[in-house]
């Protein structure tokens, strides 16, 4: 984690991003339950209090790392080119960043419809889906149906991969394995 900035004089700076920024690295880390406005605010170098002039509480900062990292991850998935591609790099994305993976997955979703600006960072995800995993002329329940499937099972796998209950060789395994589950590839892949 970076030293904190010593603060010899009144702050000028965009205190929100750089408290985003300082946010994400921690999480990234050592996960958001190590996480603390006071020790952001020593990292960025203002005063606890200023901290609270930008985040309501510690669960709005984790609301806006989050919020990132599913901008992130719906970036990510929008350069996929078909649905085999889509898992990849969703589980690319997630491996390779677990503690914000594991932050992102704890938003609840029933709550988001009060956090606009988080709902739609999550949706970016959700969008994409669709564009790989439905057709246009499915109902609104299949739809939905379809891409819940998907996120279950991509986030179920990465749930037994990761306690290890999931043994396979590698990460390309492993992912060659989960697009083989969800019938677009094969294990051959590799």
């Amino acid at each position: 984690m970076a030293m904190p900035v010593t603060r010899t004089t009144y702050r000028h700076g965009n205190v929100r991003v750089d408290a985003v920024n300082a946010a994400s690295d921690a999480v990234s880390l050592h996960g958001a339950e190590a996480l603390s406005l006071r020790r952001i605010a020593d990292l960025i170098g203002v005063a606890h209090r200023t901290i609270y002039h930008h985040f309501a509480n510690r669960e709005a900062l984790l609301d806006a790392v989050a919020e990132r990292g599913f901008e992130k991850l719906g970036l990510e998935l929008g350069a996929a080119s078909n649905a085999a591609a889509f898992i990849a790099q969703y589980l690319t994305f997630s491996l390779g960043a677990p503690h914000l993976y594991a932050l992102m997955m704890s938003r609840p979703h029933a709550t988001m419809k009060f956090k606009p600006a988080l709902q739609a960072a999550a949706h970016l995800s959700i969008a994409e889906a669709m564009r790989h995993f439905t057709k246009p002329d499915d109902s609104p329940q299949d739809r939905r149906r379809a891409v819940m499937r998907v996120l279950v099972l991509l986030h179920g796998s990465l749930s037994l991969y990761g306690s290890g209950i999931l043994d396979q060789p590698s990460q390309a395994h492993f992912i060659a394995e989960t697009q083989a589950m969800l019938g677009t590839g094969t294990m051959e892949s590799p």
